[in-house]
């Protein structure tokens, strides 16, 4: 397995993301499944960021977005359960 090469614009572009993320309760079906998809695709891309120490203000932003990511994908869940 190789090593990612750390690039804070990953970062950049997964809080670009959040930050534009629509309400999942305005959404219909086809748009949340849309959005599901992404978030989970900004997941997988997280994760692939992880820093190695998790003790470095690195990881504490990295865990919070991966926090923001997942209560995200949670709500969307929810809407497409109802």
């Amino acid at each position: 397995m190789g090593v990612i090469k750390f690039d804070p614009r990953e970062l950049e572009r997964i809080e670009a993301f959040l930050e534009q993320a629509p309400d999942p309760d305005e959404l219909e079906r086809q748009e949340l499944e849309r959005c599901r998809l992404q978030t989970q695709q900004m997941i997988d891309a997280l994760n692939a960021l992880e820093p190695r120490s998790e003790k470095s203000e690195a990881y504490d932003h990295w865990a919070e977005l991966h926090e923001d990511l997942e209560d995200l994908l949670d709500e969307i869940l929810d809407c497409l359960e109802m």
